[in-house]
């Protein structure tokens, strides 16, 4: 993952640590952060720590919390597990990106979102370009069954 990301993006981060919760002190896991919503760091899928007194930035990753959201099962295949880390992962480096190199002046995770999106996409059409070919006529039909239903459901027709 750390190949598809500009060097000059990863100055400044010291490290990346993929852990679990009950690694993380009493105190570490009550501790509240925002994201969209005021959320405690034990329930988080990542947060991003910036540099402060002396202390390098860092990412650290809660992988028990994201095999809770997604499944262990799911998380056995190459393709959903890269595509769920990347995509925490991604959003928090967005984070560092934003807070270190490149501040904008919108909301915060709108700007690590749109990071994520942006290396997650580099990310996997490099590792999975070969997918990809099949994933957009089925994406297109899913995308098309959604749009019938939803119409159909404006009309009062059940599907």
């Amino acid at each position: 993952m750390l190949k598809v990301v500009p060097a000059k993006f990863l100055w400044g981060l010291h490290t990346i640590v993929l852990t679990n919760v009950a690694a993380m002190s009493h105190k570490e896991r009550e501790r509240k952060t925002w994201g969209r919503r005021r959320v405690a760091l034990g329930e988080a899928l990542g947060y991003y720590n910036e540099e402060w007194k002396g202390e390098p930035a860092r990412i650290t990753i809660l992988v028990d919390n994201l095999e809770k959201q997604v499944g262990r099962n799911w998380l056995r295949l190459g393709f959903v597990r890269d595509m769920q880390v990347s995509e925490v992962f991604f959003h928090e480096l967005g984070h560092h990106i934003h807070r270190v190199h490149r501040p904008r002046y919108e909301g915060r995770e709108d700007v690590a979102d749109k990071w994520s999106k942006k290396l997650s996409r580099k990310f996997m059409s490099g590792r999975y370009w070969y997918l990809f070919p099949v994933a957009a006529p089925i994406a297109l039909i899913i995308g098309i069954v959604g749009d019938i239903k939803k119409l159909f459901h404006k009309k009062g027709v059940k599907t």
